[in-house]
Parts: C-alpha cells; sequence; structure tokens
C-alpha cells in the first residue's frame, strides 16, 4: 500500500513544476532595484496545484496525469503573459482570476478521480 502512494511520479512532477511557477509570478520588480514577493499572488498561483494534490496521491491513472499536464501549461502560459510579456503588470487581475478559474475547472475532474480510487 505505501509503495504505490508514491507512483505517480509525473503528478508529483507537476505539482514542482506548479509550486515554481506559482513562485516565479509572486516574486515581481520592485522600482528597477530588486524584487518584492507578492503573497496574495503566491497564494492564488497555489490554490490549482492544492486542488490537484488531493487526487495524486489517489490515483496514477492517465487522467490524473493529462489533468496534471493541462494545469501545468495553462498555468505556465498565464504566468508567461502576465509576468514576462505584460512586465508584472496585475491591474488587470488575470494573475488572481486565472488559477481561481483553473482550480474550480480542475475540481469536477478531481472529484472524478478521487471517485474512482475509491471504488477500488
Amino acid at each position: 500500500m505505501h509503495a504505490q502512494i508514491y507512483a505517480n511520479t509525473p503528478g508529483y512532477l507537476f505539482l514542482i513544476i506548479g509550486l515554481i511557477l506559482s513562485f516565479i509570478s509572486a516574486f515581481v520588480p520592485f522600482f528597477e532595484a530588486g524584487y518584492k514577493l507578492m503573497p496574495s499572488v503566491l497564494i492564488a498561483g497555489f490554490l490549482p496545484y492544492f486542488v490537484y494534490g488531493m487526487a495524486v496521491p489517489l490515483s496514477h491513472s492517465t487522467m490524473t496525469t493529462m489533468v496534471g499536464l493541462v494545469i501545468v501549461i495553462t498555468h505556465a502560459l498565464l504566468v508567461l503573459n502576465e509576468r514576462f510579456i505584460k512586465n508584472a503588470d496585475y491591474s488587470d487581475n488575470v494573475i488572481y482570476y486565472g488559477p481561481i478559474i483553473i482550480a474550480v475547472t480542475v475540481s469536477p475532474l478531481v472529484m472524478i478521480i478521487i471517485k474512482r480510487s475509491r471504488k477500488l
């Protein structure tokens, strides 16, 4: 039983990549002299991975891997656009709403994964 908990290597890799993306989006340039940590952006970035992290230890199916891949790609595009292309101008609040929308969209899929794992 304990060996199966760590069997989902891609899922844990997606969680690590997501946490790194969240930190990248939360450290923003501050007056061209340093960087400032924005905790609200960090917490919003963690949210989809918190939801996905509930399913990772329970299932190591292809569905779990695909859901994680979609989350990481979507969040990476969001961070690339907001942090680097728009130069960390978070005035439109997409950096907050994007991860929340991803988490809400993914939560039914996570519930399906959790239900399937309980049947086994």
